[in-house]
């Protein structure tokens, strides 16, 4: 419970140090980083707890954007909650760790662009379909900030293996 805790308050802050911000929401930030940590060592209860209670508190933070109900859930507790399909994998190296991440911001993706097709396809540009527009749109920066959770949070575990080397990182 303290490590979820934990999470969610590095998660708030680093949400605010954003190196790059989208015109209708999303940013490039390290806030999926401790979210994600929590589900890789601990599995996937921790992590959703994590991603969803995170999903809550940012709503509360500056830069929430609430259109609509809906809207709100599935682009904050929801899409964070989904951050926890990373417990799913079994990280033993770069390429499971990678697996991790990519399955996290897959499933975070999903909740965006349904909120993105449904809410706000009407910035879609004329030329292009609402359904890319808000995919393309979310890729743009759930690929960013998944690439850099990958490269900080591969030291971060080795750190945390060299620290309490008898627990074991598992799926679950």
């Amino acid at each position: 419970m303290a490590e979820i805790g934990i999470a969610i308050a590095l998660a708030a802050v680093l949400g605010q140090l954003r190196l790059f911000v989208m015109p209708q929401g999303g940013s490039v930030s390290l806030e999926l980083l401790p979210i994600i940590f929590v589900a890789v060592r601990r599995g996937v209860v921790p992590g959703l707890t994590a991603g969803l209670l995170y999903g809550l508190v940012q709503l509360l933070l500056p830069g929430a954007f609430v259109y609509h109900p809906l809207q709100a859930a599935l682009d904050y507790p929801l899409a964070f909650a989904a951050l926890a399909l990373a417990g799913l994998v079994v990280v033993r190296g770069w390429r499971g760790l990678g697996l991790a991440v990519a399955l996290a911001v897959a499933g975070s993706l999903a909740f965006h662009f349904l909120s993105g097709l449904i809410f706000f396809a009407e910035y879609a540009p004329a030329w292009e379909s609402p359904w890319l527009y808000a995919i393309t749109y979310n890729l743009l920066y759930l690929v960013p900030e998944g690439v850099l959770t990958v490269l900080l949070l591969w030291p971060l575990l080795k750190a945390y293996d060299a620290a309490f080397p008898g627990r074991q990182r598992g799926a679950g």
